[in-house]
């Protein structure tokens, strides 16, 4: 999958909003399929262009095994654990 800058992202997303263009037409001239279009969209509309800003996060083994514990001895779903640990 090609890695797109927050700026073709961007340019992709107004030319839809727009109304230049379709989100077929806009998927096949850059080679891609609909659905991160239609995400980049969706994102824009919720949060501006911060939305279309791609964030990566490295955790480190232990951070995960604490995650993995507390699921485990809270019967935790993702959603409440997740909830737990980054609303701190």
């Amino acid at each position: 999958m090609a890695k797109y800058s927050p700026d073709e992202k961007l340019e992709a997303v107004l030319e839809y909003l727009e109304g230049h263009k379709s989100f077929k037409t806009i998927a096949e001239e850059r080679e891609m399929s609909l659905a991160p279009l239609k995400r980049w969209v969706m994102r824009y509309r919720e949060h501006g262009v911060e939305g279309l800003v791609s964030t990566y996060t490295n955790y480190g083994i232990q951070f995960k095994i604490d995650v993995l514990n507390y699921m485990n001895e809270f019967v935790a779903s993702m959603f409440e654990t997740a909830a737990h640990v980054f609303g701190k």
